[in-house]
């Protein structure tokens, strides 16, 4: 007669599929567990666009130079160098995202934008699951992800 294992999460929470790093000190706990694969999807994509290639010790290959980029004066050469900044890396180190739109606004285009720059990403994980992930850049250096 087979035996059946039947896991029971009654008295436990879940298991994790990874942990969340929120930086802002009012977000609550700075690690908070990550339940869904877009979430977790999420967080992998944000920690890739926010490493410079060379900054991680032992994988001196991860990363793109989109900070590099963004900081510089945005001009039309910026918006179509984006794109590639982006595409390439994540389809080396996150293959299983699909991005399906990339959307960037600059001060020129929209002179009321608080943001010098803003990137719009929007991805899908194996073309069912999708999610936006926000990128803006101000002049004085501010960056903010959401």
């Amino acid at each position: 007669m087979p035996y059946q294992i039947i896991q029971s999460y009654s008295n436990f929470d879940p298991p994790a599929l990874g942990t969340s790093f929120t930086a802002s000190p009012n977000a609550g706990a700075p690690f908070s567990p990550i339940y869904t694969t877009i979430d977790q999807a999420y967080e992998n994509l944000k920690m890739l666009l926010l490493t410079r290639v060379g900054e991680r010790y032992g994988y001196p290959q991860f990363g793109t130079f989109l900070l590099n980029v963004l900081f510089q004066p945005s001009t039309d050469e910026i918006k179509i160098q984006i794109p590639d900044l982006i595409t390439k890396p994540v389809s080396v180190f996150l293959p299983y995202l699909n991005i399906d739109n990339i959307d960037i606004k600059t001060a020129q285009d929209d002179p009321t934008l608080p943001y010098s720059i803003q990137i719009k990403l929007d991805f899908s994980l194996n073309s069912i699951e999708t999610n936006t992930i926000t990128i803006s850049a101000t002049e004085s250096g501010q960056l903010s992800v959401s």
